[in-house]
C-alpha cells in the first residue's frame, strides 16, 4: 500500500485542476458569449464556428476586442486550443477549448478555465 502511495504521490502533486467545465453545442454562425471578470473590468469573449469541410472546422473567436481564427480537426491534439484570459503573473489563466464532435449541423465543444484564481467567467448564452 505504501509503495502504491509513493508511486502516485508525484502524479497528485503535479496534477492540474480545471475550473468552469462547460459544454456548448453550436449551430453554424451561432455565437456563444461569455463575460470574463478580472481586475474590476469586464472582457467579452465571443466564440463561433463558420465552416466544416473535409473534417476541418473553422472557428472564429473574439477576445479583448481582437478577432482571431483557428482551424480544428477531430483528432487530438489538433482538436484543442488555448485562449489567454488575463495577464496575471504567476497564474497565467486561460481557456482550454476542445472540439468534441460534429453531427451534421451542430458542433460540440468543451470549455475549461485553467488557473482561474481571481478570474470569474459568466456564460451569457447563445445568439
Amino acid at each position: 500500500m505504501n509503495k502504491l502511495f509513493i508511486f502516485f504521490l508525484p502524479v497528485l502533486l503535479l496534477a492540474e485542476f480545471w475550473n468552469f467545465p462547460h459544454q456548448i453545442q453550436l449551430k453554424k454562425d451561432q455565437t456563444a458569449n461569455f463575460d470574463v471578470y478580472y481586475n474590476g473590468e469586464v472582457y467579452p469573449f465571443k466564440f463561433r464556428w463558420t465552416l466544416y469541410i473535409n473534417d476541418i472546422l473553422t472557428v472564429l473567436y473574439r477576445y479583448d476586442n481582437f478577432p482571431r481564427q483557428i482551424t480544428l480537426y477531430k483528432d487530438p491534439p489538433l482538436n484543442t486550443f488555448k485562449v489567454p484570459v488575463a495577464k496575471i503573473k504567476q497564474i497565467y489563466p486561460y481557456f482550454y477549448i476542445e472540439f468534441k464532435d460534429f453531427n451534421g449541423k451542430i458542433a460540440t465543444f468543451d470549455i475549461y478555465l485553467k488557473n482561474g484564481g481571481g478570474v470569474k467567467v459568466d456564460f451569457k448564452g447563445k445568439k
